[in-house]
């Protein structure tokens, strides 16, 4: 059951659309069209734009690596890039409420969406989890509304 695929991204903004499609295509796949899409193409994207702006620093002579892999614990995304890598423990425990730092808003979702988060290579690998055989309506309805609270959360603030 094993599978294993990926594609390189240079690190440029511009390139988010092959991102999109490389999600599009495993949705295909694996008919995660629905629940699923959304949190993957969301958690993916949000590394990737880590991975192209933190990690590689916008050097597009970098490249990000997007690696899928269907396992029997279900479909693992691993998002790299050649950057140092940086703390990750400090990003793992944030939690919004007053004072939050909107910076770590791309790892806050990543957590939420997925089922699983590891990072690797000094935090220059994230792997994110989705268990996309065992997907159901109450891991959907809670990621959801923690979709809707943070939305609530970040238009009161940016106002």
């Amino acid at each position: 059951m094993k599978r294993y695929r990926e594609i390189k991204v240079e690190s440029s903004l511009e390139e988010m659309f092959r991102v999109e499609q490389f999600v599009e295509e495993i949705s295909d796949e694996h008919t995660l069209y629905g629940s699923y899409f959304g949190n993957i193409l969301m958690a993916v994207s949000e590394a990737v734009k880590n991975a192209i702006v933190h990690g590689n620093r916008l050097d597009r002579s970098k490249r990000v690596r997007i690696m899928e892999e269907l396992t029997k614990e279900g479909l693992w995304v691993t998002v790299s890039d050649e950057g140092e890598g940086f703390n990750f423990k400090e990003f793992e425990e944030s939690d919004p409420g007053p004072g939050y730092n909107f910076e770590k808003t791309g790892l806050l979702l990543i957590h939420k969406l997925c089922d699983e988060v590891r990072f690797r290579k000094n935090g220059s690998a994230i792997e994110m989890l989705f268990k996309i055989n065992g997907i159901d309506d109450r891991i959907f309805s809670r990621r959801e509304a923690f979709m809707q609270d943070f939305f609530r959360v970040y238009q009161r603030l940016s106002t």
